[in-house]
Parts: structure tokens; C-alpha cells; sequence
């Protein structure tokens, strides 16, 4: 006998009880539902967040800041630190113990004896004011810079790569022009409040408009020259020249090089992270959240698993003379173990298929709903993303369950007595 003539006798056997197979089919339907909204979420949430922070790169770079020590657990959990008095050394070379303030001279001493680094950049809190071309309407600036060796991914243009440059981000750019095209080469004039709250203006080429993003939606990026030149002006005594981190361009992007200048840095007292680092914190989230909603779904294939078990046991039962009458005519054990695992294989799979392809129907509704009502917010977003090795996944797993949950009948089925079957009342 084929392999064909066996599934399709599996098949047709289903169909013998039509309300039973239905109920059992419905328990798996249940749980591939569930898995592919959750898988369908995760990946969705993955993509998103994908396309929102890899919109800045920086392979040679590394972001640095002073580790903070506090303790996590026990008796002592959120008792405060304690005052450590700074040596003369210390000031000069080293940190202040208890601020998370540094200096330049600082951020130099605390790499002057690592290999490879390229140049620091101090990470400069700059505030703006507004934002206007050709003296015409003026809109609220939110300003940052860009660090030597981050590049900003753009819609139109180029990141930035000399002095007296900003890149402005998508919403800001359709209002000024809904060509964005037009606004590249152009000079705005941005203002901001110096430490006198007099407000001042810097004229700059504007280079890019910058893709959509956590970091990218509201600020516009400038070079590190004219964030030093406002970060002066804005800063009046000692907080000229104190920041709350700094960023490292190394001169190589080797991964190995890279890794033993953070754990280097992480020896000196410093939290050191790339972009990857903070990307791969975010995926990994996500996949915990996967996996957290899926056992919800394994439950419910577990509980169905029961209901194929019960579905095939009784078919033993009901079937047993048939059986036996196979057996006398010459089918062998393996063949009758077959055609029951093809059963439950079967359960499964059309409880799989049922429930994937509802699953996605429910997921494509609710991208359009979304889409409709949030349709600024989450432009190019869609809830749930249905990927073929994702379907292919759940579709494995729920036949596989189904599979184990048939061992047990059509182990019993093939060890009948033939003899003994014939004669089953």
C-alpha cells in the first residue's frame, strides 16, 4: 500500500464520526490561533522596532557613561551610597564619586591607555528654539547631535559629514516643503536661548531629512562642532565643561577589538554599549514576550492533545474487528501504526491550517483597523506581520503534537490479537 492510499484512508476514517472530529479538530484550531496571533504580534512588534532604530548606525562606535552602583537586592536594596572623598589625584584625572558628571580631560585619562580609538565626543545636552527658512514661519526645534561614526539613514540626502550641517527629521521637512527633495542644500536659520536666555541664531545647510524613528521623529541632528559651539553658549561656570557621557569612534569595527575595549572600560567603572548592544536588549524583550504568550497556546494544544487521544482510543475500540480482519487478510503492524498516526497527524493539521489561516485573517483586519485609526502614529506599521517560516513553524509544531498524541492508540492498534479482534463484541 502506498503512502498516498494510506492518507487517504486516514482521511477518510476522520470522517466516519463527523461531530467528533469536528470537536477535536476545533480544540487545535484553538491553539494555532493563538500561536499564530502571537508569533504574528511578536514579529509584527519585531519589525517594527527594527525599522524605527536601525535608522542610526554606528559599527566603531561605543557609548559610554559612568556606571552607577547601586544595590539590587536583600536588606540593602535602595539603601543610598556611600560618601567616598576625592583625592587631589582624583580631581584632576579621574571622577568626582558621587556625580555623574565627567570632564573632557577626564574621558581623555579614562582611555588614554586603551588601543584603537579613533577620537571621543562628549554627549552634548543642547536645547533649541525654532526653526525657519527664508525668514518665513518658524516651528519648534528639538536638537541633538550626531557623534563621530553614527550615521543617521536619511529619506532624501545624506547624513551628515562636515560643520554648519543639520538633518531635520520627516515631519518637520513635509512642513516646510512637501517636496522634501527641494528643502536639500537649502540654509535654515535655527535659533536657541544662550545662558543669558538672550536667543541667538546659527545659519546651516540643511543635508538630509532623516527616516522615521524613536530617536529621529521630533529632533533635528547637527554636527559635533556647532553642538559644541551652542552647548558654550548655553552653559554658564563649571557646566561648560561637564556631560553625562561621551562616545567613543574606534579606528576598527572589529567585533573581538571592540569587546575588550567595553570589558576594559567596564573594569574603570563605566557602562560601555554599542547600538547593537541596545538593539539586541530590545529584540530580546520581544522574544521573551514571545515566548511568554505562546505557552498560552502550547496549554491549549496540550488539552486538545488529551481530545485526540480520546478521539483515536474510542476509533480502536469502534474499529476493532476491522482491524483484526486487516490483520487476517495480511496488513501488517506497521501499516495499521500508520494509518493511525496519519489520523492524529491529520487532526492536527487541519486544526493547524483552520487556525493559521484565521489567525491571519484576524490579524489582517486588525492592521487595517489600526492603520485607519492610528494612521499617522504608525505610518508603515502593521500590528501583526505573518512570515512563512512563522506559518511553517506553527503548522510543524501543532501536526508534530498531534503526532505524539497518537503514538498511544495506534501503538495499542497495531499490537492487537487478530484472533482476539474477530471475536470483539
Amino acid at each position: 500500500m502506498k503512502t498516498w492510499d494510506m492518507i487517504r484512508i486516514a482521511n477518510r476514517n476522520l470522517f466516519r464520526n463527523k461531530l467528533r472530529t469536528f470537536l477535536t479538530v476545533a480544540a487545535i484550531f484553538v491553539g494555532s490561533f493563538t500561536l499564530t496571533m502571537t508569533n504574528g504580534l511578536g514579529d509584527g512588534m519585531r519589525n517594527y522596532v527594527e525599522s524605527q532604530v536601525k535608522n542610526i548606525e554606528g559599527e566603531r562606535v561605543i557609548l559610554v557613561r559612568k556606571k552607577l552602583e547601586k544595590p539590587v537586592g536583600g536588606p540593602r536594596a535602595g539603601a543610598p551610597e556611600e560618601y567616598k572623598e576625592a583625592s587631589v589625584e582624583d580631581k584632576e584625572n579621574d571622577f568626582d564619586p558621587n556625580t555623574m558628571l565627567m570632564t573632557v580631560p577626564q574621558m581623555e585619562a579614562s582611555v588614554r591607555d586603551i588601543d584603537g580609538i579613533k577620537s571621543i565626543t562628549p554627549r552634548y545636552n543642547i536645547a533649541g528654539e525654532y526653526i525657519t527658512i527664508d525668514g518665513q514661519k518658524k516651528y519648534k526645534l528639538e536638537l541633538g547631535v550626531l557623534s563621530e561614526g553614527i550615521i543617521q539613514k536619511t529619506e532624501v540626502g545624506k547624513t551628515i559629514d562636515g560643520e554648519g550641517q543639520i538633518v531635520i527629521p520627516l515631519g518637520l521637512a513635509r512642513e516646510l516643503d512637501p517636496m522634501i527633495e527641494n528643502l536639500v542644500g537649502k540654509a535654515a536659520t535655527i535659533a536657541y536661548k544662550a545662558a543669558d536666555q538672550k536667543v541667538k541664531t546659527k545659519s546651516l545647510k540643511i543635508v538630509g531629512v532623516s527616516t522615521k524613528g524613536f530617536q529621529t521623529n521630533y529632533n533635528s541632528f547637527v554636527d559635533v562642532p556647532t553642538a559644541k559651539a551652542i552647548h558654550a553658549d548655553q552653559r554658564t561656570g563649571d557646566g561648560i565643561d561637564k556631560f553625562v557621557g561621551f562616545t567613543i569612534q574606534m579606528a576598527t569595527a572589529d567585533a573581538a577589538k571592540i569587546e575588550s575595549v567595553k570589558k576594559r572600560l567596564d573594569q574603570n567603572g563605566f557602562t560601555a554599549d554599542t547600538i547593537a548592544d541596545a538593539q539586541k536588549r530590545t529584540y530580546d524583550a520581544i522574544g521573551i514576550f514571545k515566548i511568554g504568550m505562546s505557552l498560552f497556546a502550547l496549554v491549549a494544544l496540550l488539552a486538545a492533545s488529551f481530545g485526540i487521544i480520546n478521539t483515536l482510543v474510542i476509533a480502536v475500540l469502534e474499529r476493532t474487528k476491522e482491524i483484526g480482519l486487516q490483520k487476517a487478510l495480511g496488513m501488517g503492524r506497521a501499516k495499521i501504526f500508520a494509518i493511525f498516526s496519519l489520523e492524529s497527524v491529520l487532526i492536527g493539521f487541519w486544526g493547524a491550517l483552520l487556525g493559521t489561516l484565521g489567525g491571519i485573517a484576524v490579524g489582517l483586519i486588525a492592521n487595517k483597523v489600526l492603520l485607519t485609526a492610528y494612521a499617522e502614529s504608525f505610518e508603515g506599521f502593521n500590528l501583526f506581520a505573518f512570515t512563512l517560516p512563522s506559518i511553517a513553524t506553527v503548522m510543524l509544531l501543532v501536526s508534530s503534537v498531534a503526532f505524539v498524541a497518537g503514538v498511544l492508540p495506534a501503538y495499542r492498534a497495531s499490537r492487537l490479537n487478530p484472533i482476539d479482534s474477530l471475536r470483539y463484541e
